[in-house]
């Protein structure tokens, strides 16, 4: 319980992206369900930095890199990533949400995440000494080992993906001018100006019926800047704002988009200590959904719970108890009971 706590910059955006729903038929195949079934992990090709100054595909494959990504490239770094997002039916605002993610890397892979949102939501992480610290906003610490090696990770990743979810909805609309070599951060970078181009690409096709919304979109005006690390490949700097048209449920609406990130005091690792225990509650146990999980997707998809030597756990699903044996009635033997008067020999059992 409590694994998600440090939300990315999720708001409005994350919940129109929809998440993927998962399932398993007669006559589909792995390769038919791709990553909900098979693990496709495997080497990155390193990014061309030339490339993407000038095309929108090598760029997009910059700024979805994981933050382990960006850690392996950099080192220690603190990431600040603020956005926007505004809806807007029938010349009204339906809705409104400005969040704010922190994130801040320590050394020996300890690290700090800190969401706020102005809905008056949040979560905070910690996660050093091989402990995660989980807390929601105005909460206390809960304190617990990661169900999985890869668990720390995820959450880190989790907290910077807003800065791809972003670019994937405004990048159908994006022409690039390369704006050549700068300094940011004490490291080499190369400038890159986004702006809408004169004849955006369509909508590229869901797979998700949640997604298919984002058929629809247009992007009606687009600006800003991305730094990339001149080197590495990795985003220093990145400033987009969006206008995008999309229709749902039969009607259309206009969504504005703001994203502000940077990443700062690279090479210094972030002071990173454990809540004081007098911050800290007793978590309850996890709950055995995982187990049960892989105990009946065996064979069929990739455990989630593992050793702590990234190897998989062996599922052990709760097995319920059996009913309890009704009590007889009075002047005929309980059902487990001999119905003969006659002693049973040592030994032996009702047959």
């Amino acid at each position: 319980m409590y694994r998600g706590l440090a939300s990315p910059a999720g708001f409005v955006l994350a919940a129109l992206a929809a998440g993927a729903a998962c399932g398993r038929s007669r006559g589909v195949s792995d390769e038919q369900l791709g990553d909900l079934v098979l693990d496709r992990k495997g080497p990155e090709a390193p990014i061309d930095v030339e490339r993407a100054a000038k095309e929108p595909a090598e760029l997009g494959r910059a700024l979805a890199r994981s933050h382990g990504a960006v850690i392996a490239a950099l080192g220690p770094h603190r990431v600040d990533l603020a956005m926007t997002n505004r809806v807007i039916e029938d010349r009204k605002q339906v809705s409104a949400l400005d969040d704010q993610t922190l994130i801040e890397v320590g050394a020996d892979g300890a690290f700090h995440t800190l969401y706020t949102s102005s809905a008056d939501y949040g979560s905070e992480t910690l996660f050093v000494g091989g402990k995660l610290y989980l807390r929601p906003r105005y909460q206390r610490w809960h304190e617990r080992a990661p169900e999985e090696p890869e668990e720390p990770a995820a959450i880190r990743d989790q907290a910077f993906g807003g800065i791809a979810a972003a670019w994937d909805l405004l990048a159908p609309g994006a022409e690039l001018i390369d704006r050549g070599a700068l300094q940011r951060a004490g490291r080499a970078g190369r400038k890159i100006e986004v702006r809408r181009a004169a004849a955006p690409a369509a909508a590229p096709p869901e797979r998700l019926v949640q997604r298919k919304w984002r058929e629809t979109r247009s992007i009606d005006e687009l600006s800003g800047e991305v730094v990339l690390d001149a080197e590495k490949g990795v985003p220093l700097a990145v400033k987009l704002t969006g206008v995008i048209g999309f229709t749902r449920d039969g009607k259309r609406r206009t969504m504005k988009l703001g994203l502000e990130a940077a990443i700062t005091k690279i090479g210094t690792p972030a002071e990173i200590a454990a809540p004081a225990p007098s911050d800290v509650v007793a978590t309850p146990e996890r709950m055995r959904e995982v187990d049960d999980r892989d105990f009946l997707l065996r064979n069929i998809a990739p455990p989630i719970r593992r050793n702590p030597d990234g190897t998989a756990a062996t599922p052990q699903p709760q097995l319920a108890a059996p009913p309890a044996a009704a009590p007889a009635k009075p002047g005929k033997p309980a059902p487990d009971q001999p119905k003969s008067d006659k002693p049973v020999p040592a030994g032996q059992g009702a047959q």
